[in-house]
């Protein structure tokens, strides 16, 4: 394995006798993208002013491709390969997109030479790239004035980039973007990762979805956990940290709620009928006491989410009992809306991942259209008696495990 492109061991930052990082160990390999979340005030902006230089830790050592930061300036870490992009872009209004991206190419850093030097070929080119790059080509022309706020942060990605990095740190860059202009820095970044190592600070949960490989949690100054994205989102201790209490649901149940989410999010959107069906559900399975069941219905509110792997965690629920109430939950799911071509295509994938006896699965069906050919007749008369009709919450409820 190659040595580790950047190694903090035992870092601790006091201000006042407050810790900012507290014996905090990381390290990444070259050409990682590596993902820093964590609560606020758990050390990420800190993190980020160690290895450039801008604070001074109190003990513990940075290394940079195995060269000691400590006492260097800010302005010579950069030049050994570390930038940085801050939250609010930071761009040369009154400059064109491309003259901001030919003043981050000039290697020779004096206001002589930036004032009087001309593009050389090579820099043309290279600036030609950086536009398509950051898909701003269209625009090259334009004052950076004139850019949405999504445009400007590529742009000062791209500036970033044209100095030539090995380390590229990128703080927090979809704050305040549209979904779309979210998907498109993501996008970049994941393109940049196959020549450069990045570490993003970010808050938007479904943006770290989209481009994390390896995720890193920070809480009170130290490293909480590692892993992958899925592994951190079923980890109690992350759940603990970013709810404020502990869960009063098992990783192992963990799982179960996120594939059955998985099923409700099939179509693209979360009605409040598949809400409540999976509300309901979970609650009577992982509890027999209605005032805990509606305890948790509150607190599991806060743990869907969308765009989950059925690869990754379906593999994850090891007994049949497990996979029966995986299979339960998500007929119900699909089935309490409304069974369309997007929900019958992941229920069919979800199908083969949990790989049940064929029987197992053809009598759990029967008995929930059962359920809901029981209920049709009472929706029936109340509509025909203009009264409100019956809730699928109100269906009989699933055998509690």
């Amino acid at each position: 394995m190659a040595a580790p492109i950047l190694e903090i061991e035992n870092l601790t930052v006091s201000f006042d006798g407050f810790k900012a990082l507290n014996n905090l160990t990381f390290a990444m390999q070259p050409g990682e993208l590596r993902v820093i979340i964590g609560p606020n005030g758990a050390g990420k902006t800190t993190f980020l002013d160690i290895i450039t230089g801008k604070v001074q830790p109190t003990s513990g050592t940075v290394r940079f491709k195995g060269k000691d930061l400590r006492k260097i300036p800010e302005h010579q870490i950069s030049r050994l390969g570390i930038g940085r992009k801050f939250q609010t872009p930071r761009v040369y209004l009154n400059l064109t997109v491309r003259e901001n991206l030919d003043l981050a190419t000039n290697r020779r850093k004096n206001v002589l030479a930036t004032l009087l030097r001309k593009p050389t070929g090579g820099d043309r080119q290279t600036i030609i790239r950086l536009l398509e790059t950051i898909s701003l080509s269209s625009k090259a022309d334009f004052p950076a004035n004139l850019l949405s706020h999504g445009e400007k942060q590529r742009l000062e990605i791209g500036m970033l980039v044209a100095q030539s990095p090995d380390l590229l740190l990128v703080d927090e860059p979809v704050a305040g973007l549209t979904d779309e202009e979210t998907e498109r820095v993501g996008d970049l970044l994941i393109s940049l990762a196959q020549s450069h190592s990045i570490i993003v600070i970010e808050h938007d949960m479904e943006f770290v979805r989209q481009i994390a490989r390896q995720v890193t949690v920070l809480h009170q100054g130290s490293v909480l956990c590692e892993g992958t994205m899925d592994e951190i989102q079923d980890d109690p201790r992350v759940i603990e940290v970013y709810l404020g209490q502990a869960p009063t649901v098992t990783p192992d149940q963990m799982r179960i709620l996120r594939i059955a989410a998985a099923m409700a999010w099939a179509d693209g959107n979360f009605a409040p009928e598949q809400m409540r069906v999976i509300l309901n559900r979970l609650s009577q399975q992982f509890s027999n006491d209605p005032a805990h069941q509606a305890e948790l219905r509150e607190e599991l509110k806060n743990y869907l989410g969308k765009e989950i792997s059925l690869e990754t965690l379906v593999p994850q629920i090891t007994t049949e009992e497990e996979r029966e109430t995986v299979l339960r939950l998500s007929y119900e799911i699909i089935r309490s809306n409304r069974i369309n071509e997007a929900g019958t295509v992941v229920y069919q994938k979800l199908l083969e991942f949990l790989n049940l006896p064929p029987a197992m699965v053809q009598t759990i069906e029967a008995e929930i259209e059962a359920q809901y050919a029981e209920v049709a007749p009472v929706q029936d008369m109340a509509s025909s008696q203009d009264t409100p009709p019956v809730e699928t919450e109100d269906l009989p409820p699933s055998e509690t495990r």
